[in-house]
């Protein structure tokens, strides 16, 4: 038997003899699945391992999303929109967005969403021969630079916080006890709950300080007004995710304390049966 471990930049098999102490073995892989209490049929694992994929493609939540208006756009096919953006020395280059980056307004602009570290390939048009890469961050500051249009980020805390929380709504779902991972997940939830909340602090601070600068003005700032739209609506879904996640960090107390219990109950003159703990 051979394997080959994915997402890692292994690229040709192992034997299973080189694995560490013999557990990827065939004869003890057998020997170990026969101790498996549980025991799921083809369409349950298919429908497990289908769910695992929708949680996968939550995590993948975009950190930029910018208005582009129609004028920026060169030309559009049915696998990537060709935009014209300004580069450093006055340069002008055609940047390839991926289609699924891309949602068509009905005036005839585009909403487009990209990750920090998207990496796009563009061509500069004074060095034709030359394919250069930018990143998404560098694509964002580009495109607001070009036209005006401030980028909405997420942030970061709010990002983990859901795939997080994702993870946890998933081990529910599935009815599974106070085990290892579910522990290790509801841990992990508790932290990032506190870490997302000491965030919102900071853009209520940062949404402020704007408001008091646009104050000082004696006229509008677009760019300020802007900004504090889009903070606005970074706080109200990062608030609408704290909101969901106060639920399941009530649950996973509520398991906390009736494991407590099931254990303060496990002695010699009182042996609890199996169905005495329940999640």
């Amino acid at each position: 038997t051979t394997y080959l471990l994915e997402g890692s930049e292994q690229t040709k098999k192992i034997r299973d003899r080189s694995l560490k102490n013999d557990k990827f073995l065939k004869e003890n892989l057998k020997e170990r699945i026969e101790k498996n209490t549980i025991g799921y049929s083809v369409e349950e694992v298919v429908k497990l391992w289908n769910d695992k994929e929708s949680i996968q493609e939550k995590n993948q939540e975009k950190e930029i999303s910018i208005l582009v208006e129609d004028w920026q756009i060169e030309k559009e096919t049915e696998n990537f929109l060709y935009v014209t953006i300004d580069t450093a020395f006055d340069n002008e280059a055609t940047i390839k967005i991926p289609a699924r980056c891309v949602d068509k307004l009905e005036n005839g602009d585009y909403q487009v969403f990209i990750k920090n570290k998207d990496r796009f390939s563009y061509l500069d048009k004074k060095s034709p021969a030359n394919n250069k890469i930018m990143y998404g961050t560098t694509v964002a500051k580009n495109l607001q630079r070009q036209s005006g249009n401030v980028p909405l980020y997420s942030d970061n805390a709010n990002i983990k916080l859901k795939q997080v929380f994702h993870e946890f709504d998933f081990l529910i779902s599935q009815g599974l006890g106070f085990d290892r991972s579910f522990e290790t997940i509801g841990k992990d939830l508790k932290a990032t709950y506190q870490e997302t909340e000491k965030q919102l602090d900071k853009l209520d601070a940062k949404i402020i300080e704007y408001v008091e600068q646009n104050k000082s003005l004696d006229y509008v700032d677009t760019t300020i007004r802007d900004t504090i739209k889009n903070l606005k609506l970074e706080r109200d879904d990062l608030r609408d995710t704290l909101y969901k996640v106060d639920k399941n960090i009530q649950y996973y107390q509520k398991s906390e304390q009736r494991l407590e219990a099931y254990q303060k109950n496990q002695s010699p003159k009182h042996k609890a049966r199996d169905d005495d703990f329940e999640i």
